[in-house]
């Protein structure tokens, strides 16, 4: 059997990271290896045993999404990022993007596209979300979006 494919959950909203470590746990050789609600947590749990895989809120306490990715490829380059965005035209999302992500992950709908972005990120794709989702594609409520501050040190 092939080893499961880890993945990290870093978003500051404890109640979503539950509701998407549920989701994240029906995917067959999917594993979730932990959760940070910060960036001081993300890198602490970065260091234990890096995943695979971290999907990072890019609203994440203390770690910007540019900056994040760029740290997770630079320390731990064989993990991916993938990245929750809640407005797909955000600046931040560009420089998540340019810095390396491995694709975007609308909040909203996590719930009808988690397994699809998994699935093209362990192939070696980038995942861009299509346009406009299904009109049944299952939705969890996002959590509203908090201002990041920068992350001071690893």
């Amino acid at each position: 059997m092939d080893r499961p494919f880890d993945i990290l959950l870093a978003d500051n909203h404890a109640g979503f990271r539950r509701e998407v470590r549920k989701i994240l746990e029906e995917i067959p050789g999917v594993k979730v290896t932990g959760e940070a609600g910060n960036g001081r947590e993300l890198f602490e749990l970065l260091q234990e045993l890096p995943p695979k895989l971290v999907i990072l809120d890019i609203s994440l306490p203390d770690l910007r999404a540019r900056e994040g990715t760029r740290l997770i490829k630079m320390h731990y380059p064989d993990t991916k990022v993938l990245l929750m965005v809640l407005d797909q035209e955000s600046e931040y999302l560009v420089h998540g993007l340019a810095a390396g992500a491995a694709g975007v992950l609308p909040k909203q709908y996590v719930g009808g596209q988690i397994a699809s972005a998994i699935t093209a990120v362990r192939q070696g794709k980038i995942y861009m979300p299509p346009p406009v989702p299904a009109t049944n594609s299952p939705r969890i409520t996002a959590p509203k979006a908090t201002m990041p501050g920068r992350f001071s040190s690893l």
